[in-house]
């Protein structure tokens, strides 16, 4: 047996596929034991709304450069993305992320009247930016 791992995100279902090279082979099987499981998915364990629904939590492949930078708020952070995009369609972004609750409805509009999104710099704490 290996060593103890640790997820990203609790309480997250664990599966396990084949992996050919030309994609998924037979659909995943769920897993539970982590040594056993070589995927995480979407899904939260026994995670359901009151109609019955599913509960997941993002799992996203990501195929360009982020980064994701601690806020001076503990467990609040800033993410970048490398991905260019026309104002119009960083709008539409915006509001799907505050639509499912990622970023503050707040931060939305205040980004859409100023015609940007901010952050502070990683070595500028709020305090700082009071003064």
């Amino acid at each position: 047996m290996s060593e103890s791992r640790e997820l990203p995100l609790a309480g997250q279902v664990l599966a396990t596929v084949d992996f050919p090279e030309s994609g998924y082979g037979n659909p995943p099987e769920t897993a539970s034991d982590v040594d056993e499981a070589n995927l995480i998915t979407s899904k939260v364990d026994l995670g359901y709304d009151v109609a019955g629904t599913s509960i997941h939590k993002p799992v996203l492949d990501i195929d360009l450069p982020v980064r994701l930078v601690a806020s001076s708020t503990p467990g609040h952070f800033h993410l970048f993305i490398d991905k260019a995009m026309t104002w119009d369609k960083y709008k539409k972004l915006l509001d799907v992320l505050a639509d499912v609750g990622i970023v503050e409805p707040g931060y939305v509009r205040a980004s859409k009247q100023r015609g940007f999104s901010a952050a502070r710099l990683p070595w500028v704490k709020k305090e700082d930016a009071r003064d």
